[in-house]
């Protein structure tokens, strides 16, 4: 099966920068995975972000919660085809804060109702609580624009004036041969609530579908759309 990115940009994923396509190109038929780390050289929000909020974000692995700089930071991949046939790519990510490691996980899925989709499902947190839809583009440099729209919550849409949006990139830094990654998200009323960037290395290991850690699948599976 294609991987889910090569769905979405269809004949555009020749476009992606060669390191940027071997990280979306890995799919079920691989039997591969890949384990990344890297810093997080800034990872920030915004004081009018609620404190129940991060904490339930954290909780429940929809998002980093804590504030700091040059985070270490580990990003696992790995392609299945989840129980209701859907190529799946599923990232598994922990954060060295000090003193208190945060973790956030997700799995983008084609859609099984489309025939030639153009947008990935992305399910967010160890529970897959929240869904958005994510655009896919390549830009100028082969670098991969990632871009959701409001999230569902437990399957209920928030009003967009009171949601948040999504923009991430990655990309290959040829200077300093290895990956980049930025992701802001911003609330049209509040302005931007979370930034994080910073670089990460990653390599190729074989990987059954068997072998796939029970913490990368999600402990619940959501069929909504």
């Amino acid at each position: 099966m294609s991987s889910v990115v090569r769905a979405v940009l269809g004949s555009a994923f020749e476009d992606l920068h060669p390191k940027v396509r071997w990280r979306f190109g890995l799919s079920s038929d691989d039997s591969h995975c890949q384990l990344g780390v890297g810093v997080m050289e800034e990872m920030t929000h915004s004081a009018l972000v609620p404190p129940p909020v991060l904490w339930l974000g954290g909780k429940r692995g929809l998002f980093p919660a804590g504030k700091a700089t040059d985070v270490p930071f580990t990003v696992a991949n790995y392609a299945y085809v989840d129980a209701i046939g859907r190529e799946t790519l599923s990232f598994v990510r922990r954060f060295a804060f000090a003193g208190k490691p945060q973790g956030m996980n997700s799995v983008m899925v084609t859609p099984a109702r489309a025939e030639k989709p153009d947008y990935a499902l992305d399910y967010l947190g160890y529970r897959s609580d929240m869904i958005v839809h994510t655009r896919c583009s390549v830009d100028a440099e082969g670098g991969l624009l990632l871009e959701s729209d409001g999230p569902r919550v437990l399957g209920v849409k928030i009003p967009q004036l009171a949601s948040a949006l999504t923009a991430a990139r990655e990309w290959w830094d040829e200077n300093e041969q290895r990956h980049r990654i930025q992701i802001d998200v911003t609330s049209p009323v509040l302005g931007k609530l979370f930034h994080y960037h910073g670089w990460f290395t990653a390599e190729e290991y074989p990987c059954a579908a068997a072998d796939i850690p029970d913490y990368a699948v999600p402990s619940k599976l959501m069929e909504r759309e």
